[in-house]
């Protein structure tokens, strides 16, 4: 009689020891996969779409450099017109029109308060200001308002892209 109560738990722990790798291997294990990957797939597009956002950021912040790059001599040029009572340039009248719609676009990528949108700002307000002082006196506050932009634009595409993707 002890036998069979040996061998019949014996059989009850290998019918529960099946059953365990039954629900293991064929329902939690794909879950557990199931799960993994999609976690890992989210983790990669999250990282893809970053590295999207600071290719995107740095193509406008590169305009940006370009844009301003001209501004003391479009500056001095308005100047020279505007002293002999002609209107300026077509070329400087269409750089000046592009120095507002590139500090919006800035602002849709970063927020007002960082740190390279009110850099670009203060040139955009220097650059505003070029009508009513001396023009090197506008030259020089321009060109270092211009550098502490570069500054900061640098300084925020180095910083390494945290894992929620937003650029601080």
């Amino acid at each position: 009689p002890q036998a069979s109560t040996r061998s019949g738990l014996s059989t009850l722990d290998t019918t529960l020891i099946a059953i365990a790798g039954i629900l293991v291997s064929g329902v939690v294990g794909p879950q557990l996969t199931s799960w993994s990957a999609r976690r890992a797939n989210r983790k990669q597009f999250n990282r893809e779409q970053n590295a999207r956002r600071r290719d995107d950021l740095r193509t406008l912040l590169d305009e940006a450099a370009i844009l301003l790059a001209s501004g003391a001599t479009n500056l001095r040029h308005m100047q020279e017109d505007a002293s002999r009572g002609q209107e300026s340039a077509p070329d400087v009248t269409a750089w000046l029109a592009q120095v507002f719609p590139l500090g919006q676009r800035l602002r849709l990528r970063l927020p007002e308060s960082h740190r390279v949108v009110q850099a670009y700002d203060d040139v955009r307000e220097a650059l505003a200001a070029a009508a009513d002082v001396d023009i090197e006196t506008v030259v020089s506050d321009y060109e270092a308002k211009r550098a502490h932009f570069l500054d900061l634009a640098r300084e925020t595409l180095n910083v390494e892209i945290p894992e929620k993707g937003d650029i601080e």
